[in-house]
Order: structure tokens, then sequence, then C-alpha cells
């Protein structure tokens, strides 16, 4: 089992921990209220220094890339990011991740359980290619987030972050010398920023951080805020079972580059009109969140399946992900779950839960 660099802190201010991915993280500080709370309403910290980094060299990187995943890299300038899925050719989910943009490499960010998978596609699509692959090792990773993580994180860095446009990243400099990167993202939904570096435990910025009144928060909490703003995570939303066109945000699927693979589904999906689910959201009745796999149905008929579900302290009331029938998506009538055999009662609602 793997323990986070910042363990001694997390320890110090009471974390409880969970296993990911053979990754010892904290699930949470205090009550799971508080910590949503703390997002919604002020600048909430998270450690994700487990999330696996694969470096991508060589003159021929661009072109190699841009073939296995579903943005554009050709388009993307040194100092810009972007969210994108690798398919298969059926356009199944493998695996997803960010892709950042360096003047002489590209750096793919993504959960530490898919790193394995993805170096494997990799590996298998290089054929001559002139593209070399080297895991990051060490990589501190902090997002910061919530409507004060500006005024929060410009205190550390000392400069204007809200100048970064979205998905954009700069250089800062760290202790002893060090560089790391500060990207503005929306990743789990809620305005904020990241901040990674290879080979550093980004101590110095976490202290800096919770002087500067940013709370620290659990991956439980994290999660909670993820599914409220109706964003897929591979494995519960994303997955081989799962085609791209019924989980992918838009931004995440090219559709006037060349060929890549699954490409020819997606296009197809797109203007025939093919796709017969998609990722909902339901509200439910009553504070019992229903799990992944549930069954939802419609007078006795499956109409769809659970993905994810959470009680959202922000709404007071359970929520859920769901792939839906999409004829189902203005339904009037109630939708039931089946929850081990009881029968929970929701209706469909529009994604996401919360707009931050």
């Amino acid at each position: 089992m793997h323990e986070l660099p910042l363990r001694p802190y997390h320890e110090f201010a009471g974390a409880l921990f969970r296993s990911e991915a053979e990754w010892d993280v904290p699930a949470g500080y205090r009550s799971l209220d508080e910590e949503v709370a703390s997002v919604r309403h002020g600048a909430g910290l998270v450690d994700l220094s487990d999330r696996a980094k694969l470096e991508l060299t060589g003159s021929e990187r661009v072109t190699f890339l841009d073939g296995l995943v579903t943005i554009d890299v050709k388009i993307l300038t040194p100092g810009t990011s972007a969210y994108a899925l690798l398919l298969n050719e059926k356009s199944r989910v493998l695996a997803d991740a960010r892709v950042y943009a360096f003047r002489d490499s590209l750096i793919l960010d993504m959960d530490a359980a898919q790193a394995p998978r993805v170096r494997e596609i990799l590996e298998k699509g290089r054929v001559s290619d002139d593209v070399e692959f080297r895991q990051l090792r060490s990589a501190g990773h902090i997002a910061v987030e919530g409507p004060n993580a500006a005024d929060v994180l410009a205190k550390v860095v000392r400069s204007e972050v809200r100048g970064l446009a979205l998905d954009a990243f700069a250089g800062i400099p760290l202790a002893n010398g060090r560089e790391g990167r500060i990207v503005r993202s929306r990743s789990n939904g809620a305005p904020g920023f990241q901040v990674w570096a290879e080979n550093g435990s980004l101590a110095e910025v976490w202290q800096a951080l919770l002087r500067s009144g940013a709370r620290p928060i659990g991956r439980d909490a994290y999660e909670v805020l993820r599914i409220e703003a109706g964003v897929p995570r591979y494995g519960p939303e994303m997955n081989e079972g799962t085609l791209a066109l019924e989980v992918a945000p838009d931004s995440a699927l090219s559709f006037t580059k060349g060929c890549y693979v699954g490409q020819e589904i997606v296009a197809r999906g797109t203007y025939v009109g093919q796709v017969r689910r998609k990722l909902a959201g339901i509200l439910v009745d009553g504070d019992q969140p229903p799990v992944h796999g549930d069954r939802v149905l419609k007078a006795d008929r499956q109409v769809g399946v659970v993905t994810s579900g959470t009680w959202s302290p922000t709404l007071g009331s359970a929520i859920a992900l769901a792939l839906l029938r999409i004829d189902e998506f203005a339904t009037t009538e109630p939708l039931h779950i089946d929850r081990g055999g009881w029968d929970l009662r929701g209706r469909p609602h529009s994604l996401p839960f919360v707009r931050a």
C-alpha cells in the first residue's frame, strides 16, 4: 500500500483513511456536510498526489497521441490542457486522462488505477513512431476549489491567478529551486485550480493554503461534489460497457479532427442518432441514496441503471447519476429504483444538480 507524501499533515488534521487503487487516501477530516460546504461557500483543499502522470516525448508524440484520444491534440499549444477519452474500435471507453501540452512533451494525468491500462494502450499503439514514455515519480498534486479559491491561491503564489484561462496552466516557483504548475480547472464541477510538480510533496504549498483560509476535504466529500456537479468518472459511469457518446462531455470529443480509434462509431452516433441512453440525474425522494448497479424502473420495465449515488448536503436529498433511456428524460411519471429490494422513488433531474 502506498502512502501520500503529505500523510503526516493529514494525520495531524485528524484524517481518517481508506484504500483507493493501492493508496491510502484521506476519506475525511470532519463531518461530510462541513467539508462539502467549505467548497460551496469558501475554499476546499484536497490532496490528489496519488494521481499518475505519464510523459510523452519524441518528434511524433503529437500525431501519435492524436490517433488514440478523442480530442484534437494538434491544436493544443504549450501551456494548455484538455480532458480526453481513450476508446476501443467500438467507441467504448477504455480510460480517461487530462492532456497537458508543453513545448517539448505531452503529459497525461490520470487516476492511479488507470495508469497500467493507459500505458498498455500506448505501447500497443506505438509501431515505429518516434515517441517515448516516462512515468513521473513522486508528483505532488493539490486541488483548491470553491468561490474563494482564487483569493486563497493568489496569497500563496503571489500572482493574479484569475488571469489564467480555463484549462490553461503556468509555471510557478517552489522551494529549493523547483518549479510547479498551476492549472485553472473545473474538473470536479466547482471553480478552482490544481497545483502539481514532479519530485516534491508540495508540503509548503499545502501549509500556506491552510494558513490562507482553505479547509482540507477528504475523498468522500470530493465524490459528493462530483456527483452534485454531474461529472462522470471512469469506473462508475464510464467503462468498456459504455459508449463515449453516452457519457462524455461535449468538450471531450472532437468532431473535426482526423481519424482516431473509435471515431467512426462516434460520428455515426452523432449524425445518425443511434445512441439510446445518456447520463442523467435522478432526484431521489428521501435520504436513502441508491448505489452503483441499482436498476431504474418505470411500470416494472427497466429504463436505466444507477452509476453513482449519494446524499447531497447541498440539496438536502439523495441524488443519483444514471444511464437512462433518452425517451425517459422528459417523463413526468415517477421512476422507481430497486435498492436491494427497497423501492426508492425519484424523478429525472437535469445536470448538474448544483451549479457552482
